[in-house]
């Protein structure tokens, strides 16, 4: 059985109520994952990464974790301990905010999204495969954009508004061996050790049927969805843009009053932009969503710094046009694509870019909205990311 660390309990396969007690764990271990199905000899992988999904994993259903689908990280991160099981590892998993210590020496393979790597002594980097789990854009580089919008924002609207996603210095990309990836080229530019690169798909939570939009009533309607760290996700700017442009709407999903000094300038910006929509948190797997976005056409996301655009690449599924920035990630196959950073040229661009969408024809947004979801439907699934991951031990093990 594995072993539960942080807790009273051991589990057993099936017993959903033992899980549901250790996902209230804050932290914690699981050691010995997989141990009792694997015949012969074994091989030992350690995870280091969110760990809420997989005492259901070992429960039988991942399905039943409660946050499962509020972030894709909850089911690829079970995923992953799935195929490493099937491929003979034991796995060993800590939470990402784990302070427990590490015993290197016995691993074959690690997986690390945090700066762990940096503390391996010699003789376990020697004999051990690594891997950068890599989930944003460079450290620095991210810490840099969310201030350089904060100060940009202070200059626009005479305000300051506090970091809210900052990250910690993360060296692993230079002591791994492989370095996943699930955004563009972007996200790599920092990443200049040579270590041997891998993308993977991000996935989405909800996967839904194509319904045809009705173009001419969707046409003038757009969408933003995003978490924490607005000014880093650069929703001033959408907002910014369209508050130039009053004959479009746009409807605004996330907790945005859990930031108080920016819903103190965007409460009123609602006020005198009727325009701007704004609808709380929102259940993306509703049906109430559904029906949304069926009348709408795209999503402007503006972000200085992601690791693959989930959001958008979530809207996307709906048939929702992205119109995004290149630190945004996401695909260029997927969205139209401003490579500026400057707030003021964000802004302008956005307006065209979001002009010259809206005046196309309905066939041409038809054949767009379309040409969207299936990018998504064959890039950004739970299917995809587990091919992409596959390709990734497929490669580990060729390798080694």
């Amino acid at each position: 059985m594995p072993t539960i660390q942080g807790a009273r309990y051991r589990l057993s396969k099936g017993l959903i109520s033992i899980a549901d007690r250790l996902y209230r764990v804050p932290g914690g271990e699981i050691a010995n994952i997989g141990a009792d199905n694997i015949k012969g000899k074994k091989k030992y992988a350690f995870i280091k990464y969110s760990i809420y999904s997989i005492p259901y994993y070992i429960a039988g259903d991942v399905m039943q974790c409660p946050v499962l689908n509020e972030h894709s990280m909850y089911w690829e991160s079970a995923e992953m301990v799935r195929q490493l099981n099937e491929r003979g590892y034991v796995v060993d998993y800590h939470h990402v905010h784990s302070k427990a210590p590490i015993d290197w020496s016995k691993y074959d393979l690690v997986i690390d999204e945090g700066n762990n790597l940096i503390t391996m002594p010699d003789s376990a980097r020697r004999n051990t495969v690594k891997v950068f789990y890599a989930t944003s854009n460079y450290w620095l580089f991210q810490n840099m954009a969310e201030i350089h919008r904060i100060r940009d924002f202070q200059a626009r609207n005479k305000l300051y508004i506090s970091p809210a996603r900052q990250t910690i210095p993360n060296y692993s990309n230079e002591i791994a061996d492989y370095m996943t990836y699930m955004g563009t080229d972007f996200q790599l530019r920092l990443f200049q050790q040579p270590l041997q690169k891998h993308r993977l798909n991000i996935s989405a939570v909800y996967e839904p049927e194509y319904h045809a939009k009705d173009i001419a009533s969707a046409r003038k309607k757009f969408v933003w969805l995003g978490s924490n760290g607005l000014l880093l996700k650069g929703l001033d700017l959408v907002v910014e843009a369209f508050a130039r442009m009053p004959e479009l709407t746009l409807y605004i999903g996330g907790h945005l009053e859990q930031e108080e000094r920016l819903w103190s300038w965007l409460k009123p910006m609602f006020a005198k932009h009727s325009n701007l929509v704004y609808l709380g948190w929102v259940d993306v797997g509703s049906q109430k969503f559904f029906d949304l976005a069926k009348q709408c056409i795209g999503t402007v996301y503006l972000s200085s710094s992601e690791g693959g655009g989930g959001a958008v690449v979530q809207l996307a599924h709906f048939g929702l046009i992205p119109i995004v920035t290149e630190a945004s990630t996401v695909r260029e196959e997927l969205a139209t694509v401003i490579k500026s950073d400057e707030p003021e040229e964000i802004i302008a661009q956005t307006v065209q870019a979001v002009q010259e969408l809206v005046a196309l024809s309905d066939e041409e947004l038809d054949a767009r909205s379309r040409s969207v979801y299936q990018y998504a439907s064959t890039h950004h699934t739970r299917k995809a990311y587990a091919e992409s991951f596959s390709e990734l031990l497929d490669l580990i093990e060729l390798k080694s």
